[in-house]
């Protein structure tokens, strides 16, 4: 995972979050990262990082998306 969805990660998984599950959404995500809860917080977007709030129950929750590479959480 790039660094700057990494630290995301990172910070979301010492907050208690959980990885539910890893796989690719393609052709949006090559490697798409699933938490079990709603992010813990908003965070600094780098460069190339979007964040996106997706709402809809048939997908997830919201979404820090870099090139291929998607962290997103569900409800």
């Amino acid at each position: 995972m790039a660094s700057p969805l990494q630290a995301i990660l990172e910070a979301e998984l010492a907050r208690g979050n959980t990885i539910v599950e890893i796989g690719e959404w393609p052709p949006q995500c090559r490697l798409l990262v699933m938490l079990a809860q709603q992010f813990h917080s908003s965070y600094p977007l780098a460069d190339g990082v979007e964040f996106r709030e997706i709402g809809d129950p048939h997908y997830w929750k919201a979404e820090y998306v870099l090139a291929d590479e998607c962290l997103a959480c569900r409800f």
